[in-house]
């Protein structure tokens, strides 16, 4: 992923984490959470990630497929599963750039507005996406999540 934009992604979540926390008393949050998983994701660190989530997890990524970036939608279930394809999805990626648009939070659930671009490492194909991330949690950790693209589009190979 992109220093920059990665940084300032888990810049934006660790705040919202911290100013939660505090306004509740409670550091063990779904901000939290939801921001240990964005840093162990963004470090490469699956397993870490693998901490994060129930062991029941679901998850469902979908809307890559009209613009021909398909190979990332799919549906999981379970925590090795869902660590599985969170691994090989990332390392389809390069140049990753994602930018957090807007996070909001009511009890146990967290949408997260994003863009993202990057490349696909297979064959140079650029791609820019916008969505939305729902994230469910139970019991201290991240139980589902949907990954809805809103809009996705290829973007000319590089020479």
């Amino acid at each position: 992923m992109d220093p920059e934009y990665s940084q300032n992604f888990l810049r934006i979540t660790k705040a919202a984490a911290a100013d939660y926390s505090s306004a509740i008393g409670d550091i063990q949050t779904p901000q939290s959470v939801l921001h240990a998983a964005f840093d162990a994701i963004i470090r490469g660190d699956f397993e870490a990630f693998g901490q994060c989530v129930a062991e029941d997890i679901e998850l469902h990524i979908s809307g890559f497929q009209p613009s021909g970036l398909g190979e990332l939608d799919g549906a999981w279930r379970g925590r090795d599963q869902v660590v599985a394809a969170t691994r090989k999805n990332f390392a389809l990626l390069d140049e990753q750039k994602p930018e957090l648009e807007n996070m909001i939070s009511q009890g146990d659930r967290i949408a997260v507005l994003l863009r993202e671009s990057g490349v696909f490492k297979s064959n140079g194909r650029g791609y820019n996406v916008r969505g939305v991330q729902w994230f469910t949690f139970a019991g201290g950790k991240i139980k589902r999540i949907d990954e809805i693209i809103a809009s996705a589009a290829a973007v000319p190979q590089r020479t």
